[in-house]
């Protein structure tokens, strides 16, 4: 994601005034086929959203599902069925978290629509050793620096085995998919630290 941005800004952006479909969206640009879009590695090829390994901060295991259906801001504007396949695969990173970096006492779930108007969902696991036990993490801990490599490289094989036994979202029956968005593809089937706080070493 972008660089640090200053803890208080006097007004929204002007991209959250009038969102505009021909506007440009940093997510919208991505490779979602790619396995690495540079801020992080791909996990999992959803039907809705691609799950990715997250490169920044210090938070191991720090998981974000981008939408891939296409530019949509936020998570009110999906239909029902596009929520609930959204969701699901969500649902299914955090399971893919919790199996991965036991024990764990909690993992965040967080729709923050702050930065980059494009629907995405941060996953968050709470290690033993994490700051603030008990209260959400700062958020300079998921934005600032970058993760050991060779931790991401690992974790990232560890997380995609789990992810191809659990949660594997199918098409709603009745709705077409979603229009692929990034130059994305509905491919099943992918390539394939909070500080950290590298954390959960």
């Amino acid at each position: 994601m972008p660089g640090p941005r200053p803890l208080e800004a006097p007004t929204w952006p002007e991209r959250y005034a009038e969102p505009h479909p021909d506007a440009p969206c940093a997510m919208c640009e991505k490779d979602f086929t790619a396995p690495d879009i540079g801020w992080g590695l791909l996990l999992k090829r959803g039907v809705y959203g691609n799950a990715y390994l997250w490169r920044s901060g210090r938070v191991r295991g720090y998981i974000v599902v981008v939408w891939t259906g296409g530019h949509v801001a936020r998570l009110i504007d999906l239909t029902a069925r596009q929520l609930a396949g959204f969701m699901t695969e969500v649902t299914a990173a955090g399971r893919a978290i919790e199996a991965h970096y036991r024990p764990m006492p909690g993992l965040n779930v967080s729709l923050l629509e702050n930065d980059i108007p494009h629907l995405h969902a941060h996953l968050i696991p709470r290690h033993p050793t994490a700051p603030s036990p008990g209260r959400p993490p700062a958020f300079a801990h998921l934005d600032r620096g970058r993760q050991n490599e060779a931790h991401i490289q690992a974790d990232a094989a560890a997380l995609r085995a789990l992810l191809a036994y659990t949660g594997a979202t199918e098409a709603v029956v009745g709705e077409p998919l979603p229009p692929s968005g990034g130059g994305g593809s509905r491919d099943v089937g992918a390539v394939g630290e909070e500080g950290s706080e590298e954390v959960g070493l």
